[in-house]
């Protein structure tokens, strides 16, 4: 039997998470402003209204959060690192995604960010979840591909 949870995430389970964190995540970070995934991680933690560690098992499989994009807008940076682990058990966590998306709706009007061109899964996880997905650009500390994505509450 799987059991997956939804928490608070804390600096344990970046800890935890470290270690296996999924290469395109990696890849993407480095192409965006060339930070460690503690650096990510750890920044998102401490700058975001909330976020939430994805455990199965007790494991921790992802990281997600939003953030304020200014302190006088009210747009949102949704944000998420995974594991390998996350892809094996993607259906379990995207049937509970849609209350995490409208709980970041709840707080910012606005939702947006980027996301890598060469990260299909997550740009799959995006098209599931609603997101609007822009055609890729030039973005980040190297120019690589990126898609813009947002969604607005309705």
């Amino acid at each position: 039997m799987i059991k997956a949870q939804i928490v608070p995430a804390t600096a344990a389970h970046i800890e935890a998470m470290l270690p296996h964190v999924r290469q395109a995540d990696v890849d993407e970070f480095m192409a965006t402003n060339g930070w460690s995934p503690r650096r990510v991680l750890e920044t998102g933690l401490r700058t975001s209204t909330f976020a939430c560690a994805g455990l199965i098992n007790g494991e921790v499989v992802t990281i997600f959060g939003v953030a304020p994009a200014s302190m006088i807008g009210g747009n949102g940076i949704p944000w998420l690192v995974g594991t390998d682990a996350l892809e094996i058990y993607q259906r379990t966590f995207l049937r509970r995604c849609g209350k995490v998306v409208n709980a970041m709706l709840a707080v910012y009007p606005y939702l947006e960010n980027y996301v890598d061109a060469r990260n299909h899964t997550a740009r799959i996880w995006l098209h599931w979840l609603g997101f609007t997905i822009e055609e890729p650009q030039p973005y980040g500390a190297h120019g690589l591909l990126f898609h813009r994505f947002h969604m607005e509450r309705k």
